[in-house]
């Protein structure tokens, strides 16, 4: 564990992201979103399941930020793949609608969290701290 000072602030440990979006303006907008965050810091971002799947293991991320319908491997499978490897990690799905049967597929295949990207300007950075300190709940 390391200590960084940001703006006076100490923070003990920056939660180490990958961003997982086939939309580049997504993408980008996730990772300006959390470059404002002093305690975070983007590792890796990839465009598909496949991509993600290697990046989990390469990039070492706490907390992976991944859209639901990824080309070549969509993100609850991709989501499945990184839980069966056996990677210490906390997934949370985006998705442009809500689906019960996405969220239930998602919940079954590792994924911690399902947050509507309408709603990511407000949800996604308490997530992403709740999802680090293992305080995400069930109804997130």
């Amino acid at each position: 564990m390391y200590c960084l000072y940001v703006a006076n602030v100490m923070v003990e440990h920056r939660i180490r992201i990958l961003v997982v979006d086939d939309h580049e303006l997504v993408r980008k907008s996730i990772m300006a979103m959390l470059s404002r965050e002093p305690d975070m810091e983007v590792v890796g971002t990839a465009v598909n399941g496949q991509e993600a799947v290697q990046l989990a293991q390469t990039t070492s991320p706490d907390v992976i930020v991944m859209d639901v319908s990824l080309p070549i491997l969509d993100g609850i499978r991709a989501a499945g793949k990184i839980r069966d490897l056996n990677i210490a990690v906390t997934i949370i799905m985006l998705s442009m609608h809500y689906n019960s049967t996405l969220v239930q597929q998602a919940r079954k295949n590792g994924a911690a969290a399902y947050i509507i990207k309408e709603q990511a300007n407000r949800n996604l950075i308490p997530a992403i701290r709740a999802a680090n300190n293992g305080t995400l709940s069930e109804n997130e």
